[in-house]
Formats: structure tokens, sequence, C-alpha cells
């Protein structure tokens, strides 16, 4: 087996031992955790906003994001990574779709472009597609400043039906669905063909392939090709839509990649979990309660939805303060978890993994 050193994570293969054996289903000593703080006396530095570098001048982004890194403390299996593209919708956009940029928010999002689907199909993505180039150009220089030093995260992909939704418009998608399902039986065919496209475009720019290792927004770390797949449109589907329409997308996905996470976003998509929690390759699921149940109790606090996932042999991530994470922890299977960390020291931070690492 080939070692990796980073520069800003030198313990990497300790921690790469731990994300091993978590895809595995298998536990070391402790859950692998991330935590990442900044180092006591360091300075603080700001961090890069999520559309950095979208005026093409990518080593400014990149010397902003080593300069966060310098000071900061990676502990447990927090990663080093450099987050890169142009927003939620911007696998819409590699299909022709006009992007809007908010600078302000640091967001972005497409108008809805379609008129009929008869005229865009097959859907595909023009090698010439100024957005498409961009992101490719970025990966190639990310990659090549990452080598030895940090990870390049995968794409934030929101691709199947989020993708087809912000091309064509939410409101009229759903009239689609109901109107003319034929159609939406062959736009779903062919988003789900992109995929891989789109995927190994942007890995073999950044050299992903050569790493061996990627991560992603949501935190984890794998061997291979990993990927947090979500449809947060998923929300507004009946379970039978689901099954004729996203079931097969997220198979494809997960069948694609060698480890996959599902982000599950609110309340409303929770009717899809039984469904989700019946795809054999989807290794995990992140829940995300949303704003307003946030506001009513703690994450961490969904010992029932956690333990559902776990029996169906499904891992699950969470995340929270040492005080949560220390109160749930006895409650689930730690092999089948992953833990984000909120710590306000390094010492805080070593602190909850000697805890985890003689508690589990």
């Amino acid at each position: 087996m080939v070692t990796m050193e980073l520069l800003y994570k030198p313990d990497f293969e300790e921690a790469a031992r731990r994300w091993r054996a978590f895809w595995q289903g298998e536990l070391i000593d402790r859950p692998p955790t991330v935590i990442t703080v900044r180092r006591e006396g360091a300075p603080e530095r700001p961090g890069v906003r999520q559309l950095e570098g979208r005026d093409g001048d990518f080593a400014a982004a990149l010397d902003k994001f080593e300069a966060w890194a310098e000071p900061m403390y990676f502990a447990g299996e927090a990663m080093p990574k450099f987050r890169f593209g142009l927003g939620p919708d911007q696998f819409a956009a590699f299909m022709g779709g006009e992007i809007q940029f908010s600078e302000e928010h640091d967001t972005s999002w497409v108008l809805p472009s379609v008129d009929d689907w008869a005229e865009v199909m097959p859907l595909r993505i023009r090698p010439d597609n100024q957005h498409w180039q961009h992101v490719l150009a970025f990966a190639e220089a990310a990659g090549q400043r990452a080598a030895g030093k940090f990870l390049v995260d995968a794409l934030d992909m929101h691709s199947n039906l989020d993708a087809l939704a912000a091309f064509r418009g939410y409101q009229q998608f759903c009239l689609d669905m109901i109107d003319q399902p034929e159609v939406i039986d062959q736009v779903v065919a062919q988003v789900i063909e992109l995929y891989s496209l789109v995927y190994e475009g942007v890995a073999n720019a950044a050299r992903m392939d050569e790493v061996g290792w990627t991560t992603h927004w949501g935190q984890l770390t794998a061997p291979g090709k990993s990927e947090m797949m979500q449809c947060d449109f998923s929300a507004v589907m009946s379970p039978e839509m689901f099954r004729r329409w996203l079931r097969p997308a997220l198979e494809a996905e997960s069948e694609f990649l060698d480890h996959s996470f599902y982000h599950l976003d609110g309340p409303d998509a929770l009717i899809h979990l039984p469904e989700l929690l019946s795809i054999p390759n989807i290794h995990g699921i992140q829940w995300v309660p949303g704003a307003a149940l946030d506001a009513e109790r703690g994450q961490h606090t969904w010992v029932d939805l956690f333990q559902t996932i776990q029996k169906a042999g499904k891992a699950v991530q969470t995340w929270g303060s040492p005080e949560a994470i220390k109160w749930l922890h006895p409650q689930i299977r730690p092999e089948l978890v992953q833990y984000n960390a909120w710590c306000e020291t390094p010492a805080a931070a070593d602190e909850l993994l000697a805890w985890l690492g003689a508690n589990s």
C-alpha cells in the first residue's frame, strides 16, 4: 500500500487507517472524527469563499487557502482540503443553463432555461461550455498546487433531478412529472449518463486518481471515488416518483462511486428514508433537520432516527459540541458513525478524541 504525506496533515496515514475501517464497517479504536481548529496563538485568517476564483485568478484563491490552512490543527480525521466550483447549480450550468451569481451572498443559481425538453434532448455537456471549461481549469490548478500538501474536494454536484429541476424551473418540472412522465423518463436517463463524465472530468483534471483519496463538502474522506450524493428536490416528490425517477439515478451514482453517502435534507424528505436504506451501495446518511427544527432541538438528539438508519446496516454522520457527542455516543453503534465536532482549542479536540478512544 502506497503511503502518502501531506504538509498540513502530518498524521495522514493514521487518519487514513480509521477512514478505511469506517468504509469497511469496522472500528479500530474510535469513529472517524473531524475537528478543525486554529492552533493556540496562531493568526486568524479568513477561509476561502465558495465563489473564490470565479474571476479566473486561481492562484490567489489557492494562496488564500494555504494562508488559512497553515495555522490550523486538523485533528483526528480532519483533512486540509480545497473546495472550489461555481455554486450549487453548476451541473445545470454545464448542460447549458444560464447561471447567475451573487458575490454578496457567495452563491449562484441557474435561471429556468428550458421551454421544451425536445429542444435540448439529448442532454449533453459541450466541451466549449464556458462554465465547464472554468471548472476544469480550476481543478487542474488546484491539483497541481495540492500535491504533497492538501486534498482537493470533489465537485459539489447537485446532479440527477436537482440539475433537471434547476434547468427547467422547479414549478414547471413538477408539472412535467405529472403531465409528461415519459419525457421525464428520457431526461432522467440522460442526466444519469452525464454524472460519470462530470465526476471523472474534474477528478482527472485535479489528479485525484493519482492521489488515490477523495473528499468533499460533507467532510468524509475515502479511498477511490467518493461523493455526498443528494437530491433536495426530493422534498416535493411522492414515494412513487422517487422510485420511478430518483432511485435509478442514485443507484447508478452509488454504483459508479467507490464510497457514497446521502445528504437527507429536511423533514419533507424523511418520507424517502426507507427507500434510501434499501439502496445497497449507499454507505450512510447525513441527516440535516433544517433551520426550523435545528432551533427546536440539536442535530445530535435524533437518536431514534440514527438507530433506525444503523439497524438497516447504514452509517450516520452527525455533529455538535464535545458535550453533545459524548451524550449521543453511548446510544449508537460506534462502527457506524462519523462525527464532526466543534472544539474551541486543540486541547479540547485532543480531549474529545481521547474520550472517544476510551469509550468506543
